[in-house]
C-alpha cells in the first residue's frame, strides 16, 4: 500500500486558521492535532448559519508574513461543540504577499464580500496603499483573513479588482484593515493599476 502524502504542509498545532464556508461565512480557530490529510480545529468563533454536513467542501487559509496559505477541504463529520475535523482535499496553494513599488493614494473604494456566486453588500473603505500586487484597505467594514474581495475604485476609469485578504486585523475599535493580493486573470486591469501608480509617482517627483 502506498504511503499517505502529507498535504498539511505548514499546518501544526496551535497555528491559527480561517475557515470559509460555502453560502454561510467565515470563522477563525486554532489546530489542536494534524495527520497527513486531516486537521482538528477548535473553533474561536460560533459557527456560521447554515447547513454544515459532513462532505461539506470549504475553504481553509493560514496566513504567515510571507503570504498566505490557502487548502480545498471538507468536513469530516458535523462540528462537535467547538471542534471541527476537517479533510484536506488538495496540498496548498500558496499566495505570497505583494511586492513592488507603493503609493498612498488617498482613495475611497467601495468594497464587496464575494461568496461562491453572491455578491455581498458594498462598504466604503479607503486605500492607505496601492502596488501592482494589491493594496491595503482600511475602514469599518469588518473583513477576515482569507476573504475574496470586490474592490471598485476610480483609476482614471471606474474598474473592479478582485483580490485576496492575505491578513486582515482590527486597527481599533471600529476600525478595520486587510492587506489584499490581486488575484491571477485581470491582466488589464493591473495594467491600469500600473499606470496610475507610474503617474502617481511622476506627480510626487515634481
Amino acid at each position: 500500500m502506498a504511503p499517505s502524502i502529507d498535504i498539511s504542509g505548514p499546518l501544526e498545532p496551535g497555528v491559527r486558521v480561517s475557515l470559509e464556508f460555502p453560502e454561510a461565512g467565515t470563522c477563525v480557530g486554532v489546530i489542536v492535532s494534524k495527520q497527513t490529510s486531516s486537521v482538528v480545529i477548535e473553533l474561536l468563533d460560533e459557527l456560521p448559519e447554515g447547513d454544515l454536513v459532513a462532505g461539506l467542501t470549504l475553504q481553509l487559509f493560514m496566513p504567515r508574513a510571507e503570504g498566505l496559505y490557502h487548502w480545498l477541504a471538507a468536513l469530516s463529520a458535523v462540528p462537535e461543540g467547538s471542534r471541527a475535523k476537517i479533510e484536506l482535499l488538495s496540498s496548498p496553494l500558496f499566495v505570497q504577499r505583494r511586492f513592488g513599488k507603493r503609493v498612498e493614494p488617498e482613495l475611497l473604494v467601495e468594497v464587496r464580500r464575494l461568496r461562491s456566486a453572491r455578491r455581498g453588500r458594498p462598504h466604503e473603505m479607503s486605500v492607505a496603499d496601492l502596488s501592482r500586487g494589491g493594496m491595503k484597505l482600511e475602514g469599518r467594514f469588518p473583513l477576515s483573513t482569507g476573504d475574496t474581495l470586490e474592490v471598485t475604485v476610480d483609476l482614471g476609469a471606474t474598474v473592479q479588482l478582485v483580490g485576496r485578504a492575505v491578513m486582515a486585523y482590527p486597527l481599533s475599535e471600529g476600525t478595520w484593515a486587510a492587506h489584499v493580493t490581486f488575484v491571477d486573470g485581470q491582466r488589464d486591469l493591473i495594467n491600469l493599476v500600473d499606470n496610475y501608480i507610474a503617474s502617481h509617482l511622476r506627480l510626487r517627483s515634481l
